[in-house]
């Protein structure tokens, strides 16, 4: 076992954040799994669970000094820029992303942005826990399986994150399968630029061929969101005046952040 990027927050970063955690995720049952990892620790810690970004960041935004617990593949999550976009329109003190498999170059790519640590789903449950609760992470080559799962390296996400706005652009228009005549009708330009584009992208990336790239990225279902930090600030500026306290999961006790903070004195 190996303790996790910045583990000074290695008792779940809650004696630091006072009692809210909001994790959001595709699938309902695996969140209220981790909120009961929560909730069974520390009783009274308040518990948001969620299966849209936009409403996990109003949650972060109620409430100031959150841990998140985010899946960068949730319902309009920013994929590969959901790590940067949560520090510029939130005060978390923690972050945590959740990915579907194990995958260290992903890992290593959101930790490189300001995540504490990764979970996997297909950890053991007591792995989540050690992860969660005392900042401590296994080796990740303890939970590969052989479900083929296609894992890339650090370099090749930072690439990804990396394209301009027009070939990310692009890009997804290659993964709804539309001919480089149809990208080029659609975007107003000549199918010579979107030959020099897709050229760019396969060299970018890696790839050798058209339909490889497209394979491996819908493989991936991660979202490449080319989004400028002036939208982020107007974001911010949007979510501020939220205060919903919303729905939580379990009920809030009294004084709470004292309770925890014993638990960890």
């Amino acid at each position: 076992m190996y303790r996790d990027n910045q583990s000074i927050l290695n008792t779940a970063g809650i004696k630091q954040t006072g009692a809210t955690v909001v994790i959001g995720d595709p699938h309902p049952a695996f969140a209220a799994a981790l909120a009961g990892i929560y909730t069974s620790a520390y009783p009274g810690v308040k518990v948001f669970t969620t299966t849209c970004f936009d409403e996990l960041q109003r949650h972060a935004t109620a409430h100031p000094g959150s841990t998140l617990l985010v899946n960068p593949k949730m319902d309009k999550a920013p994929g590969l820029s959901t790590a940067t976009i949560l520090q510029e329109t939130t005060e978390m003190v923690r972050l945590v992303i959740i990915t579907d498999h194990e995958d260290e170059g992903l890992s290593g790519y959101f930790i490189a942005r300001g995540a504490q640590t990764t979970i996997s789903k297909s950890a053991e449950f007591s792995q989540l826990q050690d992860t969660l609760l005392r900042g401590i992470r296994h080796d990740p080559s303890e939970n590969r399986t052989n479900d083929n799962h296609v894992a890339f390296s650090q370099d090749f996400y930072e690439g990804l994150a990396n394209l301009t706005r027009r070939q990310a652009t692009i890009l997804n228009y290659l993964k709804q399968g539309k001919l480089n005549k149809q990208i080029a009708h659609d975007l107003g330009i000549s199918e010579a630029t979107v030959k020099h584009h897709v050229s760019a992208l396969l060299s970018a990336l890696g790839f050798y061929s058209r339909s490889q790239l497209v394979a491996m990225i819908n493989e991936l279902g991660i979202n490449v969101d080319y989004r400028p930090r002036s939208r982020a600030r107007s974001n911010l500026r949007r979510l501020q005046d939220y205060r919903s306290p919303g729905s939580m999961v379990s009920p809030t006790a009294s004084a709470p952040e004292k309770h925890l903070a014993a638990a960890h004195a």
